[in-house]
C-alpha cells in the first residue's frame, strides 16, 4: 500500500461519522484501547487537531480524495502471530487492551484528585470469544471486514435483531462528567489535558500536526507508553493500520464476489442491500428516525434473513478467511509501524499489571 492510499484512509476515518445514535454507542466505545479518550471532554478538541492536520494535507494537494483501490501487485512482510493478534484483535489482545484502558484511566483519575478534581473512570470488561467459532474475531473493533453485525448470533436475532433502540438525541444526554467539567469550568480541561503550550509535534502516515501531552492525561500516556506520540501511534495509528487491513479485504475480488451473492439472496428475500454494510447503516438510520413496533419487527425479519443469506453464502468464512490472508501478508511499508505497536503494547501491558488496581463489578 503507498503513501497516497494511507493517507486517503486517515482522510476516510477522519470523515466517517460515529455508529448511528440507535446503537449502544457508549457500550461500543469502552471495547478496548483503540476508542480510548474519545468519549472524554477533550475528545472535542483531539477530534478537531486531527481534522485540521488531514485538512492540511488535503488543502496542500497532498490527500488524493477518493483514491481508487490499491494496485494489484504490492510488497508484503509476513507478520508475526502477536503482530496478527494486534491488527486483528484476537487471541489475548481483547483482554490485554482492556487492562491497559482500565490503568489509563486509573492514572488519569489519581492524577485529577491531585490537583483537586473528580473524574469518573470508564472502565472496560473484555468482549466474549467471537463469532461463529473461536478465532473469529470478537465484538470489539475491528471485526468482520465489511460485516459489523457478524458477531450477532442467532437467537439475539430472534430474540432483539439486530440490538438497535431509540436514539438518544433527545433529552439531557450529557454524561456526568461533562455536567461536572461544565461546573469545574476550563481549569478541568488544562488539569486534564494541559494547555495550549503543552502540545507536541508528529508526524506518521503522511500525517503532520500536533497533539495533547500535558495533564493527566499526558501523565498517563508517559506512564504507559512512554511519550505522547507512542500513545498517537497505539490510537490512531492502530486505526490507520486496522483500515489498511479492512481495505485490503473490502478490495479483493473474493469479497466483492461473496458479498454479491450475500445481496443477490437478501433482493430473493425482498430486501435490496448491496451489502451488510449497507443494511446495518441505512436500517439503524431509519430505526434511529422513528422507533415503532412495526419497523423492530421488521429490524428482526431483516436480521434473520441476513443470518439465513450470510450463511447459504458462506460469506463469514469467506470473509474469516480473507481477513487472515491479508493479516498474515500486510503491507511492507506498514509493517515497521505494526512491529513498533505490538512492542509498545506489550510494554504497556507490563506497567498496567504493576497498578494494583480494582475494577468495580462488571455492569
Amino acid at each position: 500500500m503507498d503513501e497516497n492510499t494511507v493517507r486517503s484512509l486517515l482522510i476516510q476515518i477522519a470523515d466517517s461519522s460515529g455508529p448511528p445514535s440507535s446503537v449502544d454507542v457508549g457500550k461500543a466505545r469502552r471495547v478496548g484501547l483503540r476508542t480510548l479518550l474519545l468519549r472524554r471532554i477533550g475528545a472535542p478538541a483531539a477530534s478537531l487537531s486531527a481534522l485540521v492536520m488531514v485538512a492540511g494535507l488535503v488543502a496542500s494537494g497532498a490527500v488524493p480524495l477518493g483514491a481508487g483501490p490499491p494496485s494489484r501487485v504490492q510488497p508484503t512482510a509476513r507478520l508475526t502471530a502477536s503482530e496478527i493478534a494486534v491488527l486483528t484483535n484476537t487471541g489475548g489482545v481483547p483482554r490485554a487492551t482492556a487492562t491497559i484502558g482500565n490503568a489509563f484511566e486509573v492514572l488519569v483519575q489519581r492524577c485529577m484528585k491531585s490537583k483537586g478534581f473528580k473524574y469518573y473512570p470508564s472502565f472496560t470488561f473484555p468482549g466474549q470469544p467471537g463469532y461463529p467459532a473461536r478465532g473469529y474475531p470478537g465484538p470489539g473493533y475491528p471485526g468482520l471486514a465489511g460485516v459489523p453485525q457478524a458477531t450477532i448470533g442467532l437467537a439475539a436475532r430472534k430474540a432483539n435483531g439486530y440490538g438497535f433502540h431509540p436514539g438518544g438525541s433527545g433529552g439531557n444526554t450529557r454524561s456526568k462528567e461533562e455536567k461536572y467539567a461544565d461546573r469545574a469550568g476550563k481549569k478541568y480541561v488544562v488539569a486534564l489535558n494541559g494547555g495550549p503550550n503543552e502540545r507536541v509535534k508528529i508526524a506518521m502516515f503522511g500525517m503532520r500536526g500536533s497533539i495533547w501531552a500535558g495533564g493527566c492525561a499526558g501523565v498517563a500516556k508517559r506512564r504507559l507508553y512512554g511519550s505522547a506520540s507512542n500513545y498517537f501511534l497505539a490510537t490512531t495509528g492502530h486505526d490507520v493500520l486496522t483500515a489498511a487491513l479492512l481495505n485490503a479485504v473490502t478490495t479483493d475480488s473474493a469479497f466483492a464476489t461473496v458479498v454479491s451473492k450475500w445481496s443477490s439472496c437478501m433482493a430473493s428475500r425482498g430486501f435490496t442491500y448491496n451489502s451488510p454494510e449497507d443494511l446495518w447503516n441505512k436500517l439503524a438510520g431509519r430505526l434511529d428516525r422513528s422507533y415503532t413496533p412495526p419497523l423492530r419487527k421488521l429490524e428482526i425479519k431483516v436480521s434473520l434473513a441476513d443470518y439465513k443469506c450470510a450463511t447459504t453464502v458462506k460469506l463469514l468464512s469467506t470473509v474469516h478467511a480473507l481477513q487472515t490472508r491479508h493479516a498474515k501478508y500486510f503491507s511492507k511499508s506498514l509493517a515497521g509501524s505494526l512491529a513498533k505497536l505490538t512492542h509498545l503494547e506489550a510494554r504497556a501491558l507490563r506497567i498496567a499489571r504493576t497498578l494494583h488496581f480494582h475494577l468495580p463489578g462488571k455492569p
